[in-house]
């Protein structure tokens, strides 16, 4: 009876502890997702700009074509006079 009692009691000091490690871990992860979505958003805006300065070198204009819903395709990135 002592054991149970004893659990009993601190079960809930345990779970407690528990649920603050898991939210410390949740901040964490937010962490990483502040620091990796602005640096992928960085490298996307560098390779845009990579794409119009290769086309506008070349007399031409970035052009994207998208497939059409029913017979499927590819995304055709290229450039156009």
């Amino acid at each position: 009876m002592q054991k149970l009692s004893t659990l009993l009691l601190t079960a809930p000091l345990l779970m407690r502890q528990q649920a603050a490690d898991s939210m410390g871990r949740r901040q964490n992860d937010a962490v990483w997702f502040l620091i990796i979505i602005p640096i992928a958003a960085i490298i996307f805006m560098g390779l845009v700009a990579a794409w119009f300065w290769y086309c506008q070198q070349r007399g031409a204009w970035p052009a994207m074509d998208m497939p059409s819903w029913e017979s499927g395709g590819t995304w055709k990135l290229y450039c156009r006079a």
